[in-house]
This record gives C-alpha cells, structure tokens and sequence, in this order.
C-alpha cells in the first residue's frame, strides 16, 4: 500500500508549499499528490484552492493573478515557516522527481475554470518523457477527465467524485470507466470493505483519501487498497497517528 504524500508532508509543513515536498521526501515519500491550476499568465501552480482566503487571508483568486503577483503572497506562517510561496509546478517537479515514484496531478477546473488547462499540463508532461510512467491525472471536474482522454489515449486517469455516496457508486463506476480510469479515488467514510471489494472488482486500483490516523491506515490497508492520501507521510511509523 502507497502512502502518498497529500500536498507534500502537510501535517507538518504549509500544503502545496516547496518546504512541504522537501519534507516529505525526507521522510522516505516516494508518492506525491498535489493539486494544480493555471494563472491569469497561463503558469502552472501547485495550490488547493482557486482563492487565498485559507492560505493567505487574500481574497485574491489564482485565475486572476499573473504569477508574477501570485508568487509575492506568503502562504507560510504556519508550523513555523514564517515566508512560503505558491510554486510553480515545474519546481515541484524538479524537487521530487528524482525520488518519485508515483505522483498525482489532481486538476483543479471545476466548471472549466481554467480553459485550456489540459492541454498546458499535457504539454508540460511530454517535454519530460520520464514523467510520463509515473503520472496519474484525476479531477473532480468529469469534463476535464473526459478531454484528457480525447487528448491522450494512453495517460493514466484517477476518478473523483463529488460529495459521492454509496448509493452512487455503480454510476460513478460507469462514468469511470467510460474515460478508462485505471484508478478510483475515494473518500475515508466510503471506504468499507464492501465499497472496496466492489471497486476492486471492477478493475480499479483504489486510493482512499484523506488517512491521518494510523490505526485507519491500518485497516484499510487490510482491505487491499492500492494507497491512501495522508498528511502525514510517516503515518505508518508515528506511535500516535
């Protein structure tokens, strides 16, 4: 079972910031997931939101910033890393992609808030041919899953679901399967072991999001999933998480 780094070591370092994806490799991460979005400038950045309220106390929305203005925002002070800036994802990428073995560019364009986004990231991924082996695309906007796959026939795809339940789980496996998903990434209180051995039997390798306390870990990873999302890279090793 994966552990995969949930925006770098953010249980200890700012989400989505350089410092925590140098953390994390540090902690033996050899499995990334971060989310990725395009500024007014058509620069791809590493960032969860599509505003700084919750990072910066800034209203400002990514969409509208040229990076020029993005990267002068501090997104730190918090775990005592006082300045942090917004990266773009060509320095993510260069920092973990020595020890990477399986990252997860999760797409933020709900909406088709960032026109053309695919095609950047696209690009982006075929100026560098080793990345492509160890790349996973998900986002939970279905029509960006859907372009993706026009684009590209052979790019590894994650399913995501919005508030997905349940009861919508066989029509969430259509759609995934419709854009040949190998992956189905589902949230902690879906993961039972009913739900997984369904998406197992379905043919896809299931993540299960967000995992912060080791004892889950541990049981879920009795249910054979193929990685979860935590905060906290060593999750496994910590006595407490």
């Amino acid at each position: 079972m994966k552990i995969i780094a949930h925006r770098g070591a953010s249980g200890y370092a700012p989400e989505n910031t350089l410092s925590a994806f140098e953390l994390a490799m540090k902690m033996g991460s050899k499995a990334f997931e971060f989310d990725v979005h395009l500024t007014k400038d058509k620069q791809l950045v590493v960032h969860h939101d599509y505003d700084l309220k919750r990072t910066a106390g800034s209203p400002a929305k990514i969409s509208g910033l040229d990076y020029a203005e993005l990267k002068k925002i501090n997104v730190g002070n918090k775990f005592g890393f006082p300045v942090e800036r917004i990266p773009l994802l060509e320095e993510v990428v260069d920092l973990i992609s020595p020890k990477a073995e399986w990252i997860n560019f999760e797409i933020k364009n709900d909406g088709g808030a960032y026109p053309g986004i695919e095609e950047a990231l696209l690009g982006f991924i075929r100026s560098r041919p080793a990345l492509s082996a160890k790349s996973l695309f998900s986002s939970f906007d279905y029509t960006t899953l859907k372009k993706l796959r026009v684009l590209d026939k052979h790019i590894a795809l994650g399913y995501l679901g919005h508030n997905l339940r349940a009861v919508f789980l066989l029509p969430a496996i259509m759609r995934a399967r419709a854009v040949k998903a190998v992956n189905f990434h589902i949230a902690l209180r879906l993961a039972s072991r009913l739900n997984v051995a369904l998406l197992r039997k379905a043919g896809f390798k299931v993540c299960v999001y967000t995992v912060n306390e080791k004892a889950a870990a541990l049981q879920i990873q009795k249910m054979g999933v193929s990685g979860i999302f935590s905060n906290y890279p060593d999750i496994l090793s910590k006595e407490k998480k």
